[in-house]
């Protein structure tokens, strides 16, 4: 006979808390328990393994839909057919994390170049007027900068965003 255990248990033996369990279940992720007489959640091993999965897979950053797919590969395929679909995820996933990284970058380099500029017109800014009061073709706190002239369409661009967007 099959060990049966409470929400508590699973949520002890696998370090997920109660409520996301009951999030997955309520999203598909994870079947429907069982359910005692006084209609109390009960999970077996095999729930274990499951919650385990989940919990790894989120942890790579994995969507609810992929770890739905995944959990129902995983109980319905062979194992070999698991790690065949698996690794294909894995690779779309390798490929979204590379995109990440090279949006990360362009991030990290306007981020640098904002930084350079305000450093560099920190002296030329004549502070007694506001950032909405600002010309971006006269003002050095939004942009203009004697020496690098392309450096003001990259602090432009940044100060203008919300108009480029309507």
């Amino acid at each position: 006979m099959e060990r049966k255990m409470t929400i508590g248990r699973l949520a002890e033996l696998t370090g997920v808390p109660r409520k996301t369990i009951r999030y997955y279940e309520d999203a598909g992720v994870l079947p429907p328990p069982a359910r005692s007489d006084a209609r109390y959640r009960l999970y077996s091993d095999m729930d274990v393994r499951r919650v385990e999965l989940v919990r790894r897979a989120r942890a790579l950053d994995m969507g609810l839909a992929e770890v739905r797919e995944l959990v129902e590969w995983a109980g319905t395929g062979s194992c070999n057919d698991f790690q065949e679909r698996f690794q294909e995820v894995l690779h779309r996933k390798l490929e979204e994390v590379d995109k990440r990284i090279a949006d990360l970058d362009h991030l990290k380099q306007d981020l640098l170049r904002l930084d350079a500029h305000f450093a560099a017109s920190q002296k030329e800014a004549n502070a007694d007027h506001t950032v909405l009061e600002c010309s971006p073709e006269t003002c050095t706190c939004l942009g203009a900068s004697k020496e690098n002239p392309n450096q003001l369409q990259e602090v432009k661009l940044w100060s203008n965003k919300s108009e480029s967007k309507d």
